[in-house]
């Protein structure tokens, strides 16, 4: 520890600490370590301090406080979407700001800066509503949402940055603004699909739907029929409305009690889906080509289900995991493709990959032109998500070294472009990037130049301002 962090210290306790309702914790204090702690335990950071937030009051003090002592400034809920670790900076944890207020009169839903989606579903549900959530209800609504946020509704209804209507967001100089279509445009915009780089927020507007039951599931074939298990969802989703989402996915089954008999510990091929039309029974129809045409199933848990239960179809873990994960957007789902996935990326035991994972894009995923895509071009049909968990070093060398020969054997098949909840930690400067379009990348930069010039809100998928100025000057308080 240098005398110049020694100096940082020091001066947060004398400063900041009074002026908070939540808790600032530093290094080998108590709390510390749970306060910086990642869902993904391989995404280890080191902040200089932590200041666990209860009310936009104390992100504005912090944020002040930054900005004077020349930090960089993080943010995390749940921390499931590390984008770059906040090491020797200040980082914000705003898990215990959970409020959440439906209105159901206008279908909107406010919550704030630290609210998980399983505070939402239910009460959205209450009233017959439905939001844009991930496949899994224990991730932070806002940093989802600010990422893009894609799940099982998003070919009806598209990313929930689209759905956004308002915000209040402090801004790299410490002031609360509130911003939307009329009020802060260009911010609004920008926020939307912009990762945090232009600012912290505090509470969060978002559009609901008026959907109380989907037809969902999943259904689990033996690994040695993952070809043609594949050749039969490449074919079989082409003609999908955009009520359907469907996915396919190969998956390592750890031998955990609590699944079921017949899946613990084996290797398998999985078909998933979500119909959201106006019958869900009509989805059951729509299923029967994967049902009937690919024999005898493992098990087979598609059914109707209310909207609040849409967790069941992926199953996501709960519990933080040590992971490797790499993203990619693919063009088509060609022979060729299937052969890469099944030959070089390998299924069963012998694979460290634990998932590997196909979701359909398309319908409503391509945005309209007033919004910020998330998605490069939103010409991809697919995306690709490879996840090894690894709990010693050689485990994550292996699951590195399949992943590399994942990425080589796919690559005439890949877009070029990414989408950017689905990135991995520490990513590449062009990753972000390879994230939107020319254009929207011009103006992202361009608008992280007007509002965080110094480059303040950096660890995250990082938007570089167009010119280099430097950390901002110390001040006097």
């Amino acid at each position: 520890m240098t005398l110049q962090t020694e100096e940082i210290h020091a001066k947060t306790v004398e400063w900041l600490r009074p002026r908070l309702r939540g808790a600032l914790l530093r290094p080998h204090e108590e709390g510390y370590d749970e306060a910086r702690a990642a869902w993904n335990l391989n995404a280890h950071q080191r902040p200089a301090v932590v200041v666990v937030v209860e009310a936009a009051a104390d992100i504005i003090a912090a944020v002040r406080f930054a900005r004077n002592e020349g930090l960089g400034v993080g943010v995390m809920a749940t921390g499931h979407g590390v984008g770059t670790p906040a090491d020797g900076g200040l980082l914000i944890n705003t898990s215990r700001m959970r409020g959440v207020r439906v209105n159901p009169v206008s279908r909107t839903v406010r919550v704030e800066a630290g609210a998980l989606w399983k505070d939402v579903i239910p009460a959205a549900h209450a009233h017959g509503l439905a939001g844009l959530a991930g496949s899994a209800p224990h991730i932070g609504v806002v940093g989802y949402t600010m990422g893009g946020g894609f799940g099982w509704l998003g070919r009806k209804y598209g990313l929930n940055s689209a759905s956004v209507t308002e915000a209040e967001v402090v801004t790299s100089g410490g002031e609360l603004v509130r911003v939307s279509a009329d009020e802060n445009a260009d911010l609004f915009w920008g926020l939307k699909g912009g990762g945090g780089n232009f600012g912290i927020v505090t509470s969060l507007e978002f559009r609901l739907y008026p959907l109380a039951t989907i037809y969902g599931g999943s259904i689990f074939y033996p690994v040695e029929k993952a070809r043609e298990v594949l050749d039969a969802y490449a074919r079989w989703s082409v003609g999908l409305p955009d009520e359907m989402t469907a996915a396919v996915t190969l998956m390592n089954i750890p031998p955990l009690p609590r699944l079921p008999e017949p899946l613990r510990g084996r290797s398998v091929v999985v078909v998933k889906g979500c119909y959201c039309g106006e019958k869900p029974e009509d989805g059951g129809e729509m299923f029967r080509p994967v049902r009937d045409g690919l024999g005898e199933p493992i098990i087979n848990t598609f059914r109707e289900m209310p909207v609040s239960e849409m967790d069941q179809i992926s199953m996501d873990p709960v519990d933080p995991l040590a992971v490797v994960q790499h993203a990619e957007l693919l063009s088509d789902l060609s022979l060729g493709a299937i052969d890469a996935l099944v030959g070089v990326a390998g299924a069963g035991p012998g694979s460290p990959l634990t998932i590997l994972e196909l979701r359909q894009l398309g319908g409503a995923l391509a945005l309209a032109p007033e919004h910020l895509n998330l998605m490069g071009s939103c010409s991809a049909r697919f995306s690709l998500n490879a996840i090894g968990a690894t709990f010693t070093p050689e485990m994550e060398q292996g699951v590195k070294d399949r992943i590399a020969r994942l990425t080589a054997a796919i690559r005439p098949y890949r877009t070029g472009e990414t989408f950017l909840n689905f990135m991995e930690e520490n990513p590449a400067g062009d990753r972000v990037r390879a994230a939107y379009t020319p254009g929207d990348w011009e103006r992202l930069v361009r608008l992280k130049h007007r509002r965080d010039p110094h480059n303040l809100f950096r660890f995250n998928r990082n938007i570089p301002p167009s010119c280099e100025t430097g950390p901002a000057e110390r001040k006097v308080k």
